[in-house]
């Protein structure tokens, strides 16, 4: 049995590589080990240019009876061509699974069966022989899933220790931003793993794998204050406290908070403050007022940690106005760097909704795939690129922000 993910960073111009194992992946790879013989296939691990002819070499080799696939809706159409070669090259049954699948649950041609939501359980129903469109209940007890496997990776000439780097402790999310697809995909009920669970993974990333520093890739690290005290103090009493960054909002966290975090190793949080006007948040659902994100910024400085910060722009609702607070908000705070996305329709989300159309087939963050705006699409994208420049000149540093400042 083959799990991979499409290629995508290496089809950039220019081409890129991913130094983080997909999670998705190893959870698939766990649930599945037994009587199958599992190996997992991340295309962008190497570089160059032609990841095709390696996907066709591997799929020639192994030949495996079934291949899954996890797509997301940017990875959608590659996952399409690789499943088309799995069929041509391999005869292989095709599962697919993942955010867009789940949002548009039809198989599409070439695909044996989809995956609704969450896929540990649903992808042994698939090898036991169901096809069309497979779902399962939400595991309630996640401490019941086993750990990702992380030993059975294609390529490891090419793995760095980083690469195990991820780690997840809770699923769904209680929040209902009109961007986030989540809220359509019956998850809005958060599950915790136990904080013993979570160390003990810890441990065995820091033991098996040696890794350098540690991501909890959580979308809202700190949503449960008590438990993440607990994971922080067990990381302190168990010795495996290694550096590591999280990603949280800026109303979950505190100066007491922050000061633990920063002894459990933190050295870096990244918060989703979307935007520097308050009529924004509000309509996305994220209406936490900007005199919130500038103390959470300032108390995460003053513990010591970095801090960085994404935001949007582009929603139907914002004109010049919106795009130029959030500009001037962003760079006003003193976050170690900034990243910028133009607002995007996902399948199955309110924004799709509010948009009234279909989500675009392709999907890039870091460039307008639509306008969703009621300004004219030239001046949207002018807008969009200038403030995208503006906050690469602050990322360089305040030497390039001055230069850009005068021109």
């Amino acid at each position: 049995m083959l799990l991979a993910v499409p290629p995508h960073a290496r089809l950039r111009h220019p081409p890129e590589t991913v130094a983080v194992h997909p999670l998705a992946l190893g959870y698939l790879a766990a649930a599945a080990t037994g009587d199958h013989d599992v190996l997992q296939l991340v295309p962008d691990l190497r570089a160059g240019t032609d990841p095709w002819s390696e996907i066709d070499g591997v799929l020639a080799d192994f030949k495996p009876h079934l291949v899954g696939i996890s797509a997301l809706t940017a990875t959608f159409d590659a996952a399409l061509d690789l499943a088309r070669r799995a069929k041509a090259i391999a005869g292989s049954t095709v599962v697919m699974g993942g955010p867009h699948v789940s949002a548009r649950p039809v198989a599409p041609d070439g695909v044996d069966a989809v995956v609704l939501g969450e896929g540990e359980r649903a992808l042994l129903d698939v090898i036991a022989g169901a096809r069309g469109v497979v779902r399962r209940e939400p595991v309630a007890n996640l401490d019941e899933i086993a750990f990702p496997r992380r030993d059975n990776v294609l390529w490891t000439e090419d793995v760095h220790p980083a690469f195990y780097q991820s780690i997840v402790t809770l699923r769904g999310c209680p929040y209902a931003c009109v961007y986030c697809a989540v809220p359509s995909l019956d998850e809005r009920k958060t599950r915790y793993r136990s904080p013993a669970n979570v160390l003990d993974e810890i441990a065995q990333l820091v033991e098996r794998h040696r890794i350098p520093y540690l991501f909890f890739h959580d979308s809202v690290f700190t949503l449960h204050r008590r438990r993440t005290v607990e994971i922080l103090e067990g990381m302190i009493a168990r010795g495996v406290a290694v550096p590591f960054c999280c990603q949280t909002r800026v109303d979950r966290v505190d100066p007491e908070l922050l000061a633990l975090m920063k002894r459990a190793g933190c050295h870096h949080v990244y918060y989703g403050i979307e935007s520097g006007h308050p009529e924004t948040l509000r309509q996305m659902r994220k209406d936490v007022p900007l005199a919130r994100a500038r103390q959470a910024v300032r108390d995460t400085l003053d513990a010591g940690i970095r801090a960085s910060g994404f935001f949007m722009v582009g929603f139907p609702w914002e004109t010049e106005d919106h795009l130029a607070a959030t500009g001037d908000f962003a760079t006003s705070l003193g976050l170690a760097s900034l990243s910028l996305f133009s607002a995007t329709p996902l399948p199955g989300t309110e924004l799709e909704r509010l948009w009234g159309q279909p989500a675009p087939p392709a999907v890039d963050f870091r460039a307008p795939t639509v306008n969703l705006t009621a300004m004219k699409h030239e001046r949207y994208i002018e807008l969009y690129q200038r403030l995208h420049a503006r906050f690469e000149a602050y990322n360089l540093g305040p030497d390039t922000s001055i230069m850009y400042q005068k021109g």
